[in-house]
């Protein structure tokens, strides 16, 4: 099953039926691999990223996990794309520590955290967090 964001033209690959789901394209010219397992539901996330200057030029993943665990993957990679490591990774950390926290006050692509992050899903706040550290692992 394929489907495309209308903005960005950015395809991705998902069998529903194995909850498995990865951008199009994994990096084969990747610089830095990232992995990180839930253990407490067992999501699991293998980022790609070419890093270039200190800036993440590409990225694209492989998410073995449910629905949140995947919406946060696609969401996380749009976010980081073409930003500074060290900006990323300072926000990455912030996150993290912010979210145990009821109110989070999230600003440009960032927003689209916010519906991941409502009342339904709160108490899965670990499945959103599986790409963010993922990328900490890169500290």
């Amino acid at each position: 099953f394929f489907f495309s964001s209308r903005r960005r033209h950015t395809r991705f690959k998902c069998d529903w039926s194995s909850d498995v789901c990865s951008s199009d394209l994994t990096l084969k010219s990747f610089t830095h691999k990232c992995t990180y397992k839930n253990h407490t539901c067992g999501d699991k996330v293998v980022l790609y990223l070419k890093i270039s200057q200190k800036i993440i030029k590409k990225i694209s993943y492989k998410t073995e996990g449910c629905l949140i665990c995947q919406a946060s993957c696609s969401i996380f990679t749009n976010c980081i794309k073409n930003k500074n490591l060290n900006t990323i990774l300072n926000f990455t950390n912030l996150f993290i520590h912010s979210i145990f926290k009821k109110k989070i006050k999230l600003i440009g692509h960032w927003k689209k955290f916010n519906f991941l992050l409502k009342k339904n899903y709160f108490n899965r706040k670990s499945c959103i967090l599986v790409p963010f550290n993922a990328l900490i692992k890169l500290q």
